[in-house]
């Protein structure tokens, strides 16, 4: 028999499965946990209370800018001011975010998108404008139309883009070797002429706008090119189909073939009929659109710093472009993304469009190549954090990283969440918060709708963080949407018991969710609460508890028997759970039996939390006494845990550390002092 310390003074593989609570022979494995609920882990690898949440807008006034298929995003001008809009059906509320304030100065009734319209939208921002993309619309834009000055805010507007000329494409309707053909130019004006293709075969307005390509008399002739502006049929001649067209490259007008097969006639890549785009991305100052109905691994984009004009040219550089995957079974587009390359996501595989780092792409250079094949959801758009893009697989069980590699300007994809299979649930968002000069933390937080929970990614290549931890609310809280604003996380959220919608954001400011301020009478009343009518809310005064209630009538009566008066803080509490691995690693791998006398957890600036259900001593007797506020405390609790003789142990019974109070927690280490015996 012997005795050894064990020491786990990192958490930075988040919380895992049960597959994986055995897994001793994984180097990671006293870096992760059994239950990490409602903590995040910091760079330096130890386990706090995650951030609370702020309402930054609620209210009756706010609810009714909200349904439940809204969704929000964020706008930068060029004055570097931010704002976000929130999508409804048939318009869209503008609103102004300075600080913790979220002021509404503008409803938007113009746009088309109705309820259900609504969660199918893709985006795009750049310079002042958001285009969205749905495969029933045209492309469309809310753009800031003019800046009055002063305090008045920027109006917005929005418009379909007048994109001309459309890209063109030849969907092999024609034979073109059963037509003569016969053309004349006058200025710049083609008539283009093809004969014998008996009854009308339903050339109609839905190919104005798209293009006739000329193959000149010989391979080495000029290769005319025009827009086609108007199409008729007469049944002279077997059958007559007239073009006319605006000439782009010159046709030749005498010795040109008279053979259909010289020729391609394309129509416009979409319309109402063939289906839209329903994806978009600005890169490279080309706007790029994707997934029609008719061509759904078709790319298309537009030529160089001119987003509105998909003119293909003579494929100079600044022409546009138009590119087919050539793959069999890769499956519809579904993203595309601007990482360090082109990122274009499909059904089935995911691809990149290769370039060196001082070119762009061009017609000339433009390609894809495969470099994975996991397959993407439909339901995230992936998201970019340097030189990785974080996306959903198809089956919506997996986070991949998609990292960018340099080296043969490759890319690989890696399942991020192996060991924590059972925090990815299909999320239908994702929002970015990126390291500060404060806090080298970056967070990718996935939004759960599928039972209104976040899953929190917590990610620092260079301390090798990566960490997945639960995010849980109070019941009946439904979650709605998330973005980031200025490097800020929102969530858009639903109140089902009070029917009320509210904004709020991740902060550190607050331990607890929906917090706000509010006034309390020196009886304990607290008014204006109608926002969380039928919640248990927590009241805080100057940081000291005050207790929880049940709100009724806008309102609840804290017990307050010295009878203070003030600014309190209300809002949801909500419970942390950390429950470390089983403890058999490194030596203690060996199935002995094993009976844990001590423990030692050390803790930071932490306050009112039990271990093992005993609460850990803040405050001693005399400071009662003296009626001393309560202050955070940095210390080692020591707990004899004694147990009996076991091979495993369950860990919920061994150390489970718990804190169900408005403050914050920060657990640097664990120590368990182990007796060995073979028996």
């Amino acid at each position: 028999m012997g005795t050894e310390m064990v020491r786990q003074t990192m958490f930075n593989t988040g919380e895992v499965d049960e597959t994986t609570y055995k897994r001793t022979d994984v180097k990671e494995y006293l870096t992760a946990a059994q239950s990490l609920q409602n903590a995040e882990v910091g760079t330096t690898g130890l386990a706090k209370k995650r951030k609370g949440m702020l309402a930054v807008g609620f209210g009756t006034t706010f609810s009714n800018y909200c349904i439940t298929n809204s969704r929000m995003y964020e706008f930068i001008d060029k004055d570097g001011n931010f704002y976000l809009l929130i999508s409804n059906n048939l318009f869209f509320n503008i609103f102004s975010v300075v600080g913790d304030t979220v002021t509404q100065i503008q409803t938007l009734n113009t746009t088309p998108y109705v309820t259900n319209d609504l969660p199918a939208l893709d985006y795009t921002q750049d310079n002042d404008t958001v285009v969205f993309t749905h495969p029933n619309y045209q492309p469309g834009r809310i753009f800031i139309s003019s800046y009055p000055g002063g305090s008045s805010p920027p109006v917005f507007a929005f418009e379909y883009l007048n994109i001309y000329p459309l890209p063109a494409y030849d969907f092999n309707k024609i034979n073109y070797n059963n037509f003569t053909v016969a053309l004349s130019v006058t200025g710049s004006v083609l008539t283009f002429q093809f004969t014998g293709v008996g009854a009308d075969p339903g050339f109609t307005n839905d190919w104005i706008g798209g293009q006739i390509i000329g193959g000149g008399a010989t391979d080495l002739d000029p290769i005319g090119y025009a827009i086609i502006t108007a199409v008729s049929y007469s049944g002279s001649g077997g059958g007559t189909v007239t073009f006319t067209a605006t000439v782009q490259v010159p046709f030749l007008t005498t010795g040109y073939s008279t053979s259909g097969s010289q020729y391609s006639v394309r129509q416009p890549a979409w319309s109402s009929t063939l289906g839209y785009p329903a994806k978009v991305l600005f890169y490279q100052n080309r706007l790029w659109l994707a997934y029609t109905k008719s061509l759904n691994n078709t790319i298309f984009g537009s030529r160089i710093n001119s987003p509105i004009n998909f003119d293909v040219g003579t494929g100079a550089d600044t022409d546009a472009i138009v590119y087919t995957i050539g793959q069999t079974n890769s499956g519809a587009i579904l993203w595309l993304n601007g990482g360090k390359q082109m990122e274009i996501y499909t059904e089935n595989f995911e691809f990149a469009c290769p370039q060196d780092q001082n070119s762009a792409l061009t017609p000339g250079s433009f390609s894809i190549r495969q470099q994975s094949a996991f397959g993407s959801s439909r339901t995230m758009k992936p998201i970019t954090y340097i030189n990785d893009s974080y996306y959903m697989t198809k089956t919506g069980k997996a986070l991949a990283n998609y990292h960018f590699n340099g080296i043969g300007l490759t890319y690989t994809s890696t399942n991020i969440s192996v060991a924590s299979s059972h925090l990815v649930k299909n999320p239908s968002n994702r929002a970015l918060l990126r390291g500060s000069d404060t806090s080298q933390d970056n967070f990718v937080y996935y939004l759960n709708q599928t039972d209104n929970t976040i899953t929190s990614f917590q990610f620092a290549f260079e301390y090798k963080l990566a960490a997945l931890t639960p995010i849980i609310f109070q019941s009946n809280v439904n979650l709605i949407d998330i973005t980031t604003i200025n490097n800020e996380v929102y969530v858009l959220k639903y109140y089902s018991t009070s029917s009320r919608f509210a904004l709020e954001k991740f902060t550190d400011s607050v331990k607890i969710d929906a917090a706000r301020t509010a006034s309390m009478a020196s009886d304990g009343t607290i008014t204006g609460l109608d926002d969380l009518n039928g919640y248990t809310v927590q009241v805080v005064y100057q940081n000291q508890d005050f207790g929880e209630y049940l709100v009724s009538g806008g309102q609840v009566t804290v017990d307050n028997p010295s009878g203070v008066s003030g600014t309190v803080t209300v809002g949801l509490l909500f419970n942390v759970i950390i429950t470390p691995m089983y403890i058999f690693a490194g030596s203690m791998a060996a199935p002995f039996y094993k009976n844990i006398t001590q423990i030692y957890v050390d803790y930071y600036n932490s306050i009112d939390f039990s271990i093992n259900g005993t609460l850990v001593p803040y405050q001693n007797f005399t400071d009662i006494q003296d009626g001393l506020p309560l202050q955070p405390q940095t210390d080692t609790a020591i707990i004899d845990a004694v147990s009996g003789w076991n091979r495993f142990g369950d860990m919920n019974e061994i150390l489970t550390i718990t804190q169900s109070s408005p403050f914050d927690l920060q657990i640097l280490g664990i120590g368990y002092q182990v007796d060995v015996a073979v028996i």
